[in-house]
This record gives structure tokens, C-alpha cells and sequence, in this order.
């Protein structure tokens, strides 16, 4: 997959829509299987958040990363007639590229695909989209959850995954909070 997003970059080919078309082949080598299995893996991760949490993050989870690869697969927007604020910025998209083969380096996305169903969605929500990776209702510790104020994105954890192997937070568009109670505050 990587060889077909770094020659969008290389051949001055980086649209959204080229972009979507990537995506869009990878997704399809999703079956529902796949989309069983990454609804497993979610299961399992929720055994480690607060028990008053896990329903909500379960269903901000399997939201946001099963239901996405829907939207990928059926996705026939045309994103390149919307203008300049739709292009895709090069040098970030580069940077990018970079952060997620050192997340997903040596994983197999075609045996993975839990780890594909991650990726897709982590592209197609920063640069399809211009949306966090995480939903708006995906609940974080101490009842935070990801905040739109204008027109920008607050997460509440971004600052402490940057650092964290396999976060995929330095690609999100989404901002570090500041601990303003405003942008914490859970309604």
C-alpha cells in the first residue's frame, strides 16, 4: 500500500480522489470477516478502560473504524471540484507516510487486516475528511472526549501519545488541549 501512496507523491498525483482510489482498493480486500475480527479486536481492548466507559468506547470504536470502511468502499465524492481548501497538503501528507511506516512497519496488511482497517481509516478521516481519527464521542480518561471549537479539532490524549509506539496521533489533525476547562468539559 505504501508503494502506491508514496508514487502519488512522487508523480505529483497526491488528490484527494486519487488518494480515496487508493484507499478504496485496499478497503475492498476487507471482507466481513475482517471487519468480524477487527470487531474482536475492539472487544479486547475494551477489558482495559474504566468499566464505566467501555460501552461507550466500544461503540465509538466500532463507529468510527468498522463503519469508516463502509464510507471508504462507498465514498463517490468528488473531492477535487471543491477548490483549494480541499487539496491535500504535500509536506504533511509526506511526514505522514513516515510516522505510519514506523507504526506499521513489518505488519503484513494482507494477513493484518485489523492493522489495514487502522491505517485506511487514519488516512481517509486526516486527509479525506479533515476530521480527528478518533469520533467526537470517543470517550477518553476522565470523561473527555475530542472537542470541535471553530474549526479546529482539541484532543484531550494527544499530547501524551505522541510518543506512545503504534499511536497513529502524530498524524491527526486534531490539537493538543491546553487543559482550558472549556475545551474539557464533557458536554
Amino acid at each position: 500500500m505504501f508503494e502506491e501512496l508514496h508514487d502519488l507523491v512522487d508523480n505529483k498525483r497526491l488528490t484527494k480522489n486519487n488518494l480515496l482510489e487508493v484507499l478504496k482498493e485496499k478497503a475492498q480486500k476487507i471482507s466481513i470477516f475482517d471487519l468480524m475480527e477487527a470487531n474482536q479486536y475492539i472487544l479486547q481492548d475494551v477489558e482495559f478502560v474504566q468499566e464505566r466507559y467501555q460501552d461507550d468506547f466500544r461503540q465509538a470504536y466500532v463507529k468510527q473504524f468498522i463503519g469508516h470502511i463502509n464510507h471508504i468502499k462507498n465514498d463517490r465524492t468528488d473531492y477535487d471540484s471543491r477548490g483549494k481548501k480541499e487539496k491535500i497538503d504535500y509536506k504533511q501528507f509526506e511526514e505522514s507516510l513516515t510516522t505510519l511506516h514506523e507504526v506499521y512497519d513489518g505488519v503484513d496488511f494482507d494477513s493484518d487486516k485489523v492493522q489495514l482497517i487502522y491505517c485506511l481509516v487514519s488516512l481517509y478521516a486526516t486527509f479525506i475528511l479533515n476530521e480527528p481519527i478518533h469520533s467526537l464521542d470517543t470517550p477518553f480518561p476522565g470523561n473527555l472526549k475530542i472537542k470541535k471549537l471553530g474549526k479546529y479539532y482539541y484532543c484531550p490524549v494527544k499530547g501524551t501519545q505522541k510518543d506512545t509506539e503504534g499511536a497513529v496521533c502524530n498524524i491527526c489533525i486534531s490539537r493538543e488541549i491546553d487543559y482550558d476547562p472549556k475545551l474539557n468539559s464533557s458536554s
